[in-house]
């Protein structure tokens, strides 16, 4: 699935969103789960160029495509991950 997230409702989201929001565009990676990552896979998913990961998004994007909806991801990141060791 190359194209889950409608590009108009991105951009639109995007613009209205308030500047104190921080809203930016990025990677979501989905992972099976049901566990935190840990510090190895969070290196991992980080240099394959992941900005989040969880559980539950991409799978129901997927299923939402599938139907034939106009799918718009919006993720509220709530913990950080462990860094490398550089920063």
């Amino acid at each position: 699935m190359t194209a889950g997230y409608d590009p108009t409702l991105r951009r639109l989201a995007l613009a209205l969103a308030p500047p104190e929001l921080h809203a930016r565009p990025g990677v979501y990676v989905g992972v099976g789960g049901p566990s935190y990552e840990t510090w190895a896979e969070c290196r991992l998913l980080r240099r394959l160029g992941a900005d989040a990961v969880g559980m539950s998004t991409v799978s129901e994007a997927a299923a939402a495509r599938h139907v034939g909806l106009r799918v718009l991801g919006l993720s509220l990141i709530t913990n950080a991950a462990p860094g490398d060791e550089d920063e």
